[in-house]
């Protein structure tokens, strides 16, 4: 498996994920992860800067917007993009804390 750059926010200023997780890093900051359903491939967005859990909907640090579809859960192809990410921006440890971020109040 290959990872690319994204294209950019004037291009695809939405992306639906499936399969996603809320990651937590050393560094204190909040990705989604997920199978970007659009283009078919795995996705890690930017830091989260907005999350609401209710409409399961965020806005990333790029001013990206992410709509998570379905059921939180693991995908393959967004792992392994996750832990290329991971290795790329020096992230040591992280946590899944989907369930939490789904559990606290709406972060507008």
């Amino acid at each position: 498996m290959t990872v690319w750059a994204v294209s950019s926010i004037t291009e695809t200023p939405e992306i639906v994920l499936t399969s996603w997780l809320i990651a937590e890093t050393d560094k204190n900051e909040r990705h989604f992860v997920g199978y970007n359903l659009t283009a078919g491939e795995g996705r890690v967005s930017s830091a989260i800067m907005k999350f609401d859990h209710v409409k399961k909907m965020g806005i990333t640090q790029s001013g990206r917007v992410y709509h998570l579809k379905g059921n939180p859960g693991q995908n393959a192809d967004a792992m392994h993009t996750w832990n290329t990410w991971r290795a790329i921006n020096n992230v040591q440890s992280w946590s899944d804390v989907t369930a939490q971020a789904l559990a606290e109040p709406t972060n507008e």
